[in-house]
This record gives structure tokens, C-alpha cells and sequence, in this order.
């Protein structure tokens, strides 16, 4: 069926009477409708063969008029339509080029996706850290570098918490709306948005900026949040200093623990005392796992917020402050290193981080505030463990053969790996006395004390193969109960309290209310943790996915 209103259109394109709304109709209904364009290409085609044979019927006739007279009637005749045709025709093939891109897009993709996919190559700009993200973020603009990198640039976070841990030492959570431009790995630009800064005890400063002013930390955890008419400054521990960065202002104003400032981006050197505490801020990431597996987290500590080493930085929740000897030197404290790739327990640890410590260390950890036990409750603590050679301080170094000689002597006591919950109380002999512990033995055995009620299995733990410890303590009227299950790395953790456990403790009448946790570990033993839980639910303390 012929499109009478096309063949018009096209017609008096060819004729030369087109107007300019007739013009702009055409263009369109070539865009949209495929069997307009091939009609409109057949029209054209047609045109365009009867000008060429005219063309050469005038040749032939020259010998009945001079070579001017020819030319000159040719350009009279033809001159006008020929113009109308090209510029049909460019028309036609701008507009068939047009319509047919996406295709050529989903040509050019198909063919990317068929090509093997290349070598992954090094970025040409050395990463400032890494970062991790809840599981709900919505980013409009992430982070560029690819594998949990962090690099310089911007980053747009539209919804959810990010947090970035620089490689100086400090961490910044975004909470999304935020945009931040990302300097260097000390320094970086608030757009718009809320972020918390923690400049750990290992880092050298952190420089923040805002469209109207510089924030300088003086060892410190503050947020920030910036909106179109104001930024607001809450400081958690430490201290900053506010700097407006207009030349002609000479302002500075410090802000010190537990003080809030609000500043009108209109007027930078003009600050307002606001309370602090009114709002909230995500300090860590680590807060998504508080309420895991329908089941209450008292305390947690996966060593992400760390910056390789302990001493004051606070990393998890549910403790009152940071790890502390509990020995009696004032050396090191243990490391905090990367995680090696792979699987554990159905989980992918890459990009994570852990506790590495050996011979002879013993750390401490305060709760927030002390875990008391009903008759009837019960706590659960978990942890990953990977028992290491004594010489062997990350995963895949070989120990000398010095060092492998002293590690085959298990049959000494140096080698035992404790975990051990410390009752509330001030006496240090109280709390020898009547801890509860568990762990590894000097002979590789498994093994739990209630209270000074020791039990251990023949079941031994060997070396470089990370293992999950799930403690149980159940109050009784009377007495606690003590249930120890371990869980090699190609077992299924149990979805439920299991009815079968590795060590069974005997009811002891020990105590109910804890103040603490201590990690130690004898003079030749080894070993990396992570992922420590304290909870009232199994399904809280077995749940690695969070």
C-alpha cells in the first residue's frame, strides 16, 4: 500500500517546493520508520539514474549546440534538483547512519564480549589503600581502582557506608548521599555528604578540605557533614582545628573532645556551638554485623580498622577501648596483616585482614561493659584460628631449619594457643582461678578449662589451615556448663546448635559475669586470628558471612 503523504513529501523534496515544516516532518518519519527510509532510498535511487542518463543524452548532443550552450542548458535544467537530491541523499545516509548506531553498539559489544578476555594489567598509579563496602551501597561514581584498590579521584556514593582505609593509616567512612575527592592517601576533598574520619596512632595527619575551609587533625576521630547552607564538625577523640581557606580571612578555630561546631558556608569564620551527640554517624563498617543471623553480637573484632598494628586504634564494637598487653613486658604488640586469598568456610577472605602474633604475646581486651549470665543463658564466643610454626609469621613463609627443630618439640608447654574469658573481679588470683578458657593444647590437643575443671579430645589441630572455634557457656541455677566444637575447613558449619561437640566440659561453679578477653600464647606457638565473636546465638557466632 503506497504512504500517499510520503510520496508527496519525497515529491516535492525532488520538485523543490518543500517547505521547512514539510522538511522537518520528513527527517522525522525517515528516523523513526524503517520502510519510509527504503522507500525514500528508492525514490532517490530512481532520481538519481534519470539525471545521470540525462546528463549523458546532452553529452551526445553537443554537436547540435556549442560546449557552452550545452553546459549552461544542463545547469538551467538540472542544477536545482541535482542540489535537492544530494542533499536528500546526505539526509538519507546521516539519518540511516543514525538510526542503525545502536546496532553497530551491540555489533561492537557482541564482538568485546566473544574476544578473550586480556591480562589484567597494573594500574599505572600506585593504589592509596583499599576500601569495602556494605552490602546495600548504591554508588553512582565508586572507587576507580579495580580489586578493593583505592586510588586518587572522585568518588559519588548515592546510598548505604563505604569506608576507605588509606595505607598512612587513617580510615574515612562515606555515607551515602557524600561525594569525596580523593587526593592523596593523607589528604581529600569534601564535596557533599557526611564522612567520619579516624586518624590512627600510625599516621601522620590527615588533611580534609571543604568548598570553604581546611580541617587539621591533631590525632583525632571526628565526622563531618556538608549540605548546601552549612557544614557541621562533631569530635569524637582528639582534636581539630578549622581553617576558612579565603586569603582575605584570618580565622582558626579548634575543636576539642566531645564539642560540635556548626559553620554557615556563607560565613566560614563565623563558627556556632551546636550540641553535640544530636547526630548519628556510621564510624565503621564493622557495625553491619552487630545484629547477625537473627542473633545479638555483644562484641566483635574482624581487624579491618587496624593499620598493621594494635596498640591504641579501636577496630570492631563492644569493647571499652583498645588491645592491651596482658603480659608482663611492654614490647610490641602483635601485627595486623592482609589475609591470604582464598575460600574459608564458603567466604572469600581476599582484601581482608588478621591478627598475626607468636611466641610469647598475650593481649587483653576490655568489653564495653561486663557480660553477665542468667540461669538459663548462654554466650557463645567464635574465632578463626590458624595455627602457625613458631618461625612462620605470614601464611606461605617457610620457617629455617632451626626454627622447624624448636617447633617439633610439642610435647613442651610453650606451644598452648588460649583464649580465655576473665571474670569481673580485682583480684588478680580470683581471676587465675576461675577464667574459663580454651584452645590448643602443648601437644596439639583441643582442649577447655571451666573454672579450673580441665577437659581435652585426642582430636589434634594441625598447622597453616584456618579452623573455627565455636565456645559455648550455659548458666545453670548453680553451675556453668562448657561445650567446645571445632570445625576443620572442609566441614559444613552447622545452621543449628549442634547436639554432638568436639570437647565436653564438665559443670563447674564458676562465675557468671566476665569483664574481658585474653589471647595468649606460649613461648614457641604461632598463629593468625580473625573474625572474633562474642554473642547469645549460634547463628550470630557462626555467621562469617557478615
Amino acid at each position: 500500500m503506497i504512504d500517499e503523504t510520503l510520496q508527496q513529501s519525497i515529491n516535492a523534496l525532488i520538485n523543490g517546493t518543500i517547505t521547512e515544516a514539510e522538511h522537518q516532518s520528513l527527517q522525522n518519519r525517515l528516523k523513526e520508520d524503517p520502510s519510509a527510509r527504503a522507500i525514500f532510498r528508492e525514490r532517490m535511487d530512481i532520481e538519481a539514474g534519470l539525471r545521470t542518463w540525462a546528463a549523458d543524452s546532452g553529452a551526445q548532443h553537443q554537436v547540435m549546440a556549442s560546449d557552452s550552450a550545452s553546459k549552461t542548458s544542463l545547469r538551467t535544467t538540472w542544477g536545482w534538483p541535482i542540489a535537492l537530491i544530494a542533499t536528500a541523499a546526505s539526509i538519507l545516509a546521516i539519518t540511516v547512519w543514525w538510526t542503525q548506531q545502536p546496532d553497530r553498539d551491540q555489533l561492537n559489544l557482541a564482538d568485546q564480549q566473544n574476544k578473550p578476555t586480556p591480562q589484567a594489567t597494573q594500574p599505572t598509579a600506585p593504589p592509596l589503600g583499599r576500601w569495602i563496602a556494605q552490602a546495600a551501597c548504591v554508588w553512582q561514581q565508586p572507587p576507580s581502582l579495580p580489586d578493593g584498590m583505592l586510588g586518587a579521584g572522585l568518588i559519588k556514593l548515592t546510598s548505604g557506608a563505604a569506608e576507605l582505609r588509606f595505607d598512612s593509616g587513617t580510615n574515612v567512612v562515606l555515607e551515602g548521599p557524600c561525594e569525596l575527592f580523593v587526593n592523596t592517601a593523607d589528604s581529600a576533598r569534601l564535596l557533599a555528604g557526611t564522612v567520619f574520619v579516624n586518624v590512627t596512632e600510625v599516621s601522620n595527619g590527615f588533611l580534609l578540605e571543604t568548598p570553604e575551609a581546611q580541617i587539621i587533625d591533631e590525632g583525632t576521630q571526628y565526622a563531618v557533614a556538608l549540605d548546601s547552607l552549612a557544614t557541621e564538625v562533631h569530635v569524637f577523640d582528639g582534636s581539630v582545628i578549622w581553617t576558612p581557606t579565603a586569603a582575605d580571612v584570618n580565622f582558626e578555630d579548634r575543636i576539642a573532645t566531645g564539642e560540635a561546631r556548626r559553620y554557615l558556608r556563607s560565613e566560614p569564620a563565623r563558627s556556632r556551638h551546636i550540641p553535640f551527640g544530636q547526630r548519628q554517624f556510621v564510624r565503621r563498617i564493622d557495625e553491619q554485623v552487630r545484629k547477625a543471623g537473627g542473633g545479638e553480637l555483644l562484641a566483635y573484632d574482624g581487624f579491618e580498622n587496624l593499620a598493621g598494628q594494635l596498640r591504641r586504634d579501636r577496630s570492631g564494637f563492644g569493647w571499652s577501648g583498645g588491645w592491651e598487653s596482658a603480659g608482663f613486658g611492654r614490647g610490641r604488640l602483635a601485627e595486623v596483616i592482609d589475609a591470604p586469598p582464598g575460600m574459608v568456610f564458603g567466604n572469600d577472605r581476599s582484601g581482608r585482614r588478621l591478627l598475626s602474633f607468636r611466641g610469647g604475646e598475650s593481649l587483653r581486651r576490655q568489653f564495653e561493659k561486663p557480660i553477665e549470665l542468667s540461669p538459663g543463658e548462654i554466650i557463645f564466643v567464635s574465632l578463626l584460628i590458624s595455627r602457625q610454626s613458631s618461625g612462620k609469621r605470614f601464611a606461605g613463609e617457610q620457617p629455617s631449619g632451626e626454627q622447624s627443630a624448636a617447633d617439633s618439640k610439642d610435647d613442651e608447654p610453650s606451644g598452648a594457643i588460649q583464649i580465655v574469658l576473665e571474670p569481673d573481679s580485682a583480684s588478680p588470683r580470683f581471676t587465675r582461678r576461675h577464667s574459663v578458657s580454651f584452645g590448643v593444647r602443648s601437644n596439639q590437643r583441643l582442649f577447655l578449662n571451666n573454672s579450673g575443671t580441665i577437659d581435652e579430645t585426642a582430636t589434634s589441630l594441625g598447622f597453616g589451615e584456618p579452623h573455627l572455634f565455636v565456645f559455648m557457656l550455659k548458666a545453670e541455677s548453680n553451675t556453668t556448663t562448657a561445650n567446645l566444637r571445632v570445625y576443620r575447613p572442609n566441614e559444613l558449619v552447622d545452621e543449628a546448635q549442634p547436639s554432638v561437640w568436639t570437647v565436653y566440659g564438665t559443670a563447674s561453679t564458676g562465675p557468671v559475669k566476665f569483664a574481658s578477653i585474653r589471647l595468649s600464647l606460649g613461648t614457641r606457638a604461632a598463629a593468625q586470628i580473625d573474625e572474633l565473636r562474642i554473642s547469645d546465638s549460634w547463628n550470630a557466632a557462626v555467621d562469617l558471612a557478615n
